[in-house]
C-alpha cells in the first residue's frame, strides 16, 4: 500500500494525522496495514468497502474506549464523591492497561454475535422484490424534565442519572428482543421486528422509570412502517412520526401512530385510544392513539 492509501486507512479510523518525524508507528500498526492490503488484494473487499469498515471500527470503539475508561474510573473513585485527580487518573489507567489483554476476546466474541444476529434480521428482511427499507416499529422514550434536572444536579448526580437510565433502557430493550439504535443524553432511540415487541418495551421504560428513585418519568412515541436502515442507524417518516410523538405525549404515558393501533387491534393485552388529531411539525396532522395495558397485564416477550 503506497502512503495515500494507508493515510486514507489512518483518517478513516478517526486517528489525528502524523508528521513524519512522529514516532508512532509499531509492527502492530504494520500487522494491521498488511491485513487490510491482503483483503484488497485477493478480492474479497474493495478498497471503498475498507474504509467504510474502517469508519465503522473506529467511530465505534472510540465510544466504546470512552465508555470502558468511565466505568472503570468510577469504579476506582467509588463513592466517596472524589472527582479525578491525577492519582485517581494513573490508577484508572493502569487499570484499564491491566484487562484490555482479558477483555479484547470478549468484544471479538460480541462482535461476531452481533454480526450473526444482524445477518439474521436481514435475511428475515429480504423479499421476493426489492423494496427500499424494511420494515420496523420505531420507539423513542424520553425524560421528562432532563432541562431543568440538569441545572438542579451536580456533576455527579447527573452522570450517575444518564447511566442509570442507558442501563435501565438497554436491559428492557434487549429483554424484549429490540435493538438499541442510539442514546443521545436523555433520549433513547430503539427499534423491533414487531409492533407486540416494541410496545412491550415501552410499556417496561415507562413502569420501571417510575418505579426508580433516581429517574424522572418518561414518556414514549411509537410509529411502525419502513425504515432506511444505514451504518447503524435509521431514517424516514417512521423515524419522524416516532420522534414526534414522543414529544407529543404526556409524562408517563406511550403515545403511537395509527398503524400501531391497527396492528394490535384485539389484542387482549393492549388498550388503545383515539385522540384528537394532532399537528406535529415536519409531519401534518395525524390521529394519535395513547397505548394502555389491560388490568396490569404483560405482553409476553415474542
Amino acid at each position: 500500500m503506497t502512503g495515500e492509501e494507508t493515510g486514507r486507512l489512518w483518517r478513516a479510523l478517526g486517528f489525528a494525522s502524523a508528521r513524519d518525524e512522529d514516532m508512532v508507528f509499531t509492527e502492530t500498526d504494520l500487522e494491521a496495514v498488511r491485513a487490510v492490503a491482503r483483503t484488497v488484494r485477493d478480492g474479497e473487499l474493495d478498497e471503498a468497502t475498507v474504509l467504510g469498515l474502517a469508519r465503522a471500527v473506529g467511530r465505534s470503539t472510540d465510544r466504546l474506549a470512552m465508555w470502558s475508561l468511565q466505568v472503570i474510573t468510577d469504579m476506582v473513585t467509588g463513592d466517596d464523591g472524589i472527582g479525578v485527580d491525577s492519582r485517581v487518573a494513573r490508577l484508572a489507567a493502569e487499570r484499564a492497561v491491566e484487562v484490555c489483554d482479558e477483555l479484547t476476546p470478549l468484544i471479538t466474541y460480541v462482535w461476531r454475535r452481533n454480526l450473526a444476529v444482524a445477518i439474521s434480521r436481514m435475511i428475515a428482511d429480504s423479499e421476493p422484490e426489492s423494496h427500499i427499507g424494511v420494515r420496523r416499529t420505531i420507539g423513542f422514550a424520553d425524560l421528562v424534565n432532563f432541562t431543568q434536572l440538569t441545572r438542579q444536579l451536580g456533576e455527579r448526580e447527573l452522570a450517575a442519572l444518564v447511566q442509570r437510565f442507558e442501563s435501565l433502557a438497554s436491559d428492557v430493550v434487549a429483554l424484549h428482543g429490540g435493538a438499541v439504535v442510539k442514546t443521545v443524553g436523555d433520549e433513547i432511540l430503539f427499534s423491533h421486528t414487531t409492533v407486540e415487541g416494541a410496545v412491550a418495551i415501552a410499556f417496561d421504560l415507562i413502569d420501571q422509570a417510575a418505579a426508580d428513585d433516581l429517574i424522572p418519568r418518561m414518556r414514549v412515541g411509537i410509529a411502525t412502517g419502513r425504515v432506511l436502515a444505514r451504518l447503524g442507524d435509521v431514517y424516514g417518516n417512521t423515524v419522524n412520526r416516532a420522534s414526534r410523538l414522543s414529544g407529543a405525549a404526556e409524562p408517563g404515558t406511550v403515545l403511537a401512530d395509527s398503524d400501531v393501533a391497527a396492528a394490535l387491534a384485539g389484542h387482549a393485552d393492549v388498550r388503545a385510544v383515539a385522540r384528537e388529531a394532532i399537528h406535529l411539525p415536519g409531519i401534518g396532522q395525524i390521529t394519535s392513539w395513547v397505548l394502555s395495558r389491560r388490568h396490569g397485564e404483560l405482553l409476553s416477550p415474542p
